[in-house]
C-alpha cells in the first residue's frame, strides 16, 4: 500500500463509490442515502487514515479477512448519521411514562422493568428513558428494580455511551428536574456525567439489528427503535420490527420513529393513540 496521505482533490469515481455500498448492503444490511460528497468524504478519510492513495486499492482491502470486517466497521461508523440528543420527540418519553404510571396502578405491579433502545446512538435515548422510569417509580414503588440496555451498530457510539459524560450544550434538551436529579457536574469542566444511580443500571452492547433474531436478550416492557429502520429495505424493516414484537412482554410498549411503520401489521399488536408518538401495544398482560 502507498503511505502517502490521500490527496483531498482525488477523485472517486461514482462506479466505485457503487461497489463500495453494494457491498456495504450485502456485509451489513444497511443503506446509505447520503449525498455522493458524503460519501466520498467519509471513504477519504479512512483511505488517509490507511495511508491508501488509490480507491481501487482500498475496494481491494475487502476481503474476507479480519482486517477487512474491522474496516467495515470503521467506515460504517462514518457513514451511518448518529445525530441524536436527549429527550428527542419529547412527546414519545410523556408516552412512556403514562405508560408506566398506568402499569403500576393497576393491578399487582411487576417484579421488576425492563426496556431497550434499539439504535441508542451515544446513549442519550437510553439514558433519557432511564430517568424518566427512575422519576415515575419513585412515585410508587421506588424499591422496584429496573434495568435498561441500549444497541448500536458503531462500536464508537458504544463507547461514548458507556462513558456517560456529555458536554453542557447537549444537556439542555433535559428537563430542569432530571438535571438536578441525575447528573453529577465534572468540577472544572463544561460538562457533566450521568448519576450513578442511572449508569449502574443501564448497559450497552454492539449489535446489529439485522441480526437481531439473534440477541442474546428479550422480555422487555418497553422498546424504542426510532430513525434506525431508515437504513434498510422495506421488507427488512418489517422483519425487524415482527424480531422487536417478539422481545416485548405481554402489554409491553413499542415506539418506533415516525412513519416508520409504513405498511406493517401485526395482529399482536394494536395502535396506541398518542397525539405525535407512533406507539405500539402488545396484546395480553
Amino acid at each position: 500500500m502507498n503511505l502517502a496521505a490521500v490527496p483531498r482533490s482525488h477523485t472517486i469515481k461514482s462506479e466505485q463509490l457503487g461497489v463500495l455500498m453494494q457491498q456495504l448492503h450485502t456485509h451489513a444490511g444497511i443503506k446509505i442515502d447520503s449525498t455522493r460528497n458524503v460519501v466520498s468524504g467519509c471513504v477519504r478519510e479512512r483511505m488517509e487514515c490507511l495511508g491508501v492513495s488509490e480507491m481501487d486499492d482500498y475496494l481491494a482491502a475487502f476481503d474476507d479477512s479480519i482486517n477487512a470486517r474491522a474496516e467495515w466497521l470503521a467506515l460504517t461508523d462514518l457513514l451511518t448519521v448518529k445525530e441524536t440528543r436527549f429527550f428527542r420527540q419529547s412527546a414519545c418519553y410523556d408516552c412512556m411514562a403514562d405508560y408506566v404510571d398506568t402499569l403500576l396502578s393497576c393491578g399487582p405491579a411487576p417484579r421488576e422493568l425492563s426496556f431497550w433502545s434499539a439504535g441508542c446512538s451515544a446513549g442519550q435515548e437510553l439514558y433519557s428513558m432511564a430517568m424518566v422510569m427512575e422519576s415515575v417509580l419513585s412515585r410508587h414503588q421506588p424499591w422496584l428494580q429496573w434495568h435498561g440496555i441500549g444497541t448500536d451498530i458503531s462500536f464508537k457510539a458504544i463507547n461514548q455511551a458507556q462513558q456517560g459524560v456529555y458536554p453542557d450544550s447537549a444537556l439542555k434538551a433535559i428537563p430542569e428536574p432530571y438535571r438536578k436529579l441525575y447528573l453529577q457536574r465534572e468540577e472544572g469542566a463544561l460538562q457533566s456525567k450521568i448519576a450513578e444511580s442511572i449508569m449502574a443500571r443501564t448497559h450497552f452492547f454492539h449489535s446489529n439489528l439485522l441480526h437481531v433474531n439473534s440477541a442474546p436478550f428479550a422480555d422487555f416492557n418497553i422498546i424504542f427503535c426510532q430513525n434506525v429502520l431508515i437504513y434498510f429495505e422495506r421488507d427488512k424493516q418489517r422483519w425487524i420490527i415482527d424480531q422487536l414484537v417478539d422481545r416485548l412482554r405481554p402489554g409491553g410498549l413499542l415506539i418506533l420513529g415516525a412513519g416508520e411503520d409504513v405498511r406493517w401489521l401485526n395482529q399482536s399488536m394494536h395502535r396506541v393513540q398518542w397525539s405525535g408518538v407512533c406507539a405500539y401495544k402488545k396484546i395480553g398482560g
